[in-house]
């Protein structure tokens, strides 16, 4: 897991302009709203890279390698935050306010393609 945080690349009178990605092979694109005290996640991907850009309340992101003997680990998701996770990696979202996030995914997020990529492991 790696959180990335956004930097204004251009500002002026009118606003400001935050890059998020650079050249990467983005094959489908998600809004999540999520009401407040829901879990999401609790899976893995074999394949799919997952990044995660919070547009508004912090969620705490728990996450750690799958069949790793680490304890799991826990971050907090600012507003502006994006995440990456790795293929492998277990994880799960908990929200203590409602929220929007933005879900950009490496594989196409076709049914069948997507449950046989997710491998759901509960670990929140």
């Amino acid at each position: 897991m790696k959180v990335i945080r956004s930097k204004i690349n251009f500002k002026d009178s009118r606003g400001s302009i935050s890059d998020i990605f650079y050249n990467k092979n983005i094959k489908h694109i998600s809004l999540i709203k999520s009401n407040k005290g829901v879990v999401r996640g609790n899976h893995y991907f074999k394949k799919n890279i997952q990044y995660i850009y919070n547009l508004t309340s912090s969620f705490e992101y728990w996450y750690k390698k799958f069949n790793s003997k680490q304890k799991i680990k826990k971050v907090t998701v600012k507003k502006g935050n994006l995440i990456r996770t790795p293929p492998y990696e277990v994880y799960a979202l908990k929200f203590n306010k409602k929220n929007k996030l933005l879900e950009f995914s490496s594989i196409e997020r076709l049914r069948k393609k997507y449950q046989n990529d997710a491998v759901k492991i509960k670990i929140l």
